[in-house]
């Protein structure tokens, strides 16, 4: 599990799963990101070498990515001036370079 650190990161957990890596490497290269915090890696359902997910959440301030990678689950958050353009450089990545499927879940 690949390790992450440097001015844009915040929280205590520094370590992420492979597919949340590859996300937080893209979003550390935008400008309008901030921060990134990442969540506690957790053990899902599913099959070894299975999904690779991404859901897009909206957040106050920021953007909550939901990412599923084999039987791992791991929330990581994205602090940005800008959502919208984040979000939109982020799930174009997911889904064309790192082969995973999005979805987006509506504000409550």
């Amino acid at each position: 599990m690949p390790h992450r650190n440097g001015k844009k990161f915040g929280g205590n957990h520094t370590t992420f799963i492979d597919l949340a890596a590859d996300l937080v490497d893209i979003a550390v290269s935008r400008p309008e990101v901030n921060t990134i915090s990442a969540g506690i890696i957790q053990s899902g359902q599913g099959v070894a070498g299975g999904d690779r997910r991404v859901k897009f959440c909206d957040t106050k301030g920021g953007i909550l990515l939901k990412v599923r990678q084999s039987r791992s689950v791991q929330d990581v958050w994205v602090i940005t001036t800008d959502p919208q353009t984040t979000k939109i450089a982020l799930a174009r990545a997911a889904l064309n370079d790192l082969n995973a499927r999005i979805s987006f879940q509506k504000p409550p």
